[in-house]
């Protein structure tokens, strides 16, 4: 724990995490305030699906970038050759600085909220809806930049890795669902769309927190039966073991591909 704490404090101390603080507290004062400056956008469509698109769009951006780039660093600056010369396991590494980050990310946003809670008003269970978005995506964008920074190696490859997989996994995934999902047969297709869920942790994270928020029929009626069990504690507890599952799954992969198989050398 003293190392940990160590890690932390840290962490604490990089200055840009205030940048960070100040940017989110920013953009839920400016996106949430709309509901207050202009009575159309107090409906849900207008004022929390804009919160849960912005989020969605662009923590998981920053999240990726920074840890990739936090790994890629590590390993092209030889830091990771030197550690592995001590006895100190692979996974600890891993494992220390994943949930220092996590933390220091988890409490930015719990004060980002907070202060935005204060200014804008919304209902309290669409501010915890959002932190709990928020919370889910940090842990499974970590866990998923830790993975994407371990192969780049180098920051440049990171970044683009990182790039590229937010890309892919949140800018261009609609497309590509719809377009793959098109091809099942039509008996299929709503099947094949919940299972896809479940390829995506950022997009169950969106359709969960919508669906939390607001209702199924934003879905389509076709979807209404598929989708309410989000609203049940089944739903939730099925979600958030799917990220937790997840996210572990990463830091086991990202541990063996640091110190895994060959053994310090590996690096």
């Amino acid at each position: 724990m003293t190392l940990w704490r160590m890690e932390w404090g840290r962490a604490l101390r990089q200055k840009e995490n205030y940048v960070f603080l100040f940017t989110w507290t920013l953009v839920l004062v400016l996106l949430g305030g709309l509901g207050q400056a202009l009575p159309i956008a107090a409906e849900y469509t207008n004022v929390s699906a804009t919160l849960i698109t912005a989020l969605g769009m662009l923590l998981p951006l920053f999240i990726l970038l920074t840890t990739a780039l936090h790994w890629g660093h590590e390993q092209e600056s030889k830091r990771l050759r030197l550690l592995s010369t001590f006895t100190f396991p692979g996974w600890k590494l891993i494992w220390l600085r994943y949930s220092t980050f996590v933390a220091t990310q988890l409490l930015l946003s719990f004060l980002a909220f907070t202060v935005a809670s204060l200014v804008v008003d919304l209902s309290r269970d669409t501010w915890v809806g959002l932190f709990a978005y928020v919370n889910g995506l940090t842990l499974y964008a970590a866990a998923l930049g830790t993975i994407l920074g371990l192969v780049g190696k180098t920051r440049l490859r990171a970044i683009l890795l990182a790039f590229m997989t937010w890309v892919v996994l949140v800018l261009l995934w609609p497309t590509i669902l719809v377009t793959t999902i098109s091809w099942l047969p039509y008996r299929m297709q709503v099947n094949g769309m919940m299972m896809a869920l479940f390829l995506n942790g950022f997009d169950l994270l969106r359709v969960w927190v919508s669906v939390a928020l607001s209702s199924p029929e934003q879905f389509g009626t076709i979807y209404i039966d598929y989708l309410t069990w989000f609203h049940q504690p089944f739903g939730h507890a099925l979600v958030w073991t799917y990220l937790l599952l997840m996210s572990f799954l990463f830091l086991v992969v990202a541990s063996t591909r640091l110190f895994g198989g060959k053994g310090h050398d590996s690096i």
